[in-house]
């Protein structure tokens, strides 16, 4: 093997390259990845130390500029980890195909809106460049979740639109934002009695716990000064498991009744 090739490899030019092939690229939350790492051999033997996968997504925050006004921000964050700790050489020309399985967090964002998922994989070559790849997934709710989402639209809610935002450090999430799907009404007993509703999901196993965020419509004189000061928002919590199901849609009607 010439040294022009040997240098060519150590920078990258005529490396390994990775490429990742799910099985499946539509997951619900607590569903298993499977897939397979396919590596091609480049122009020289190269030994590969480590292979790491990543669950990625993205979320935005707001912070104010140097002129105090607010811009907004797009981050990543990774959700979960997975290493295959498979040491070996991928001789030039060579393929090698290596199997793996993983659960997807319970607590990655659904696939809704602006919000992106991915499977982020890099191939750890000695003495050369990270060969990396990136395999977008659609994550979609859970039953439960989408039990809720179900709902909601039976009571003539309308999901118009999903952020993930980030938040400060809070003991009720270990993640540095949450995914509000925001809803609005277009019939139904609560039509025009609501600016939107917002829902946060928590997923807890077999039980999945939702945060109302209840934005009410300003009515007369009291009503605007209410909305104006961020008075006429109120919160709300439900527990949804498979026992309660079948009266979910009830469940909703009397929070939402309640907090009219």
């Amino acid at each position: 093997m010439s040294f022009f090739k040997k240098a060519l490899g150590a920078v990258g030019i005529g490396a390994a390259k990775v490429d990742t092939l799910l099985d499946y690229h539509q997951f619900a939350p607590g569903e298993e990845i499977s897939g397979t790492v396919k590596i091609n051999g480049g122009k020289v033997a190269q030994e590969i130390n480590k292979i790491d996968l990543k669950v990625m997504c993205t979320y935005t925050v707001e912070r104010e500029n140097s002129e105090g006004e607010s811009e907004t921000f797009t981050k990543q964050h990774t959700l979960a980890k997975f290493r295959i700790n498979e040491r070996f050489t991928i001789e030039p020309g060579d393929e090698k195909h290596i199997p793996f399985a993983f659960e997807l967090d319970l607590e990655t964002p659904i696939t809704v809106g602006e919000s992106q998922t991915w499977i982020a994989t890099n191939l750890d070559i000695d003495m050369a460049l990270d060969k990396s790849d990136r395999d977008y997934i659609r994550v979609v709710p859970t039953e439960l979740q989408q039990a809720v989402i179900d709902a909601m639209e039976e009571l003539g809610f309308k999901l118009y639109e999903s952020d993930c935002e980030g938040i400060e450090e809070a003991s009720f999430s270990r993640l540095p934002f949450v995914q509000e799907l925001e809803f609005k009404t277009n019939a139904g007993e609560f039509h025009g009695r609501f600016d939107e509703v917002e829902l946060v999901f928590f997923n807890r196993g077999e039980q999945l716990e939702v945060i109302f965020e209840i934005d009410r419509k300003a009515r007369g004189l009291r009503g605007f000064f209410a909305e104006a000061l961020d008075l006429d928002e109120s919160k709300a919590r439900l527990e949804v498991d498979e026992d309660n199901l079948e009266d979910l849609e009830d469940l909703i009607f009397e929070l939402l009744e309640d907090n009219c």
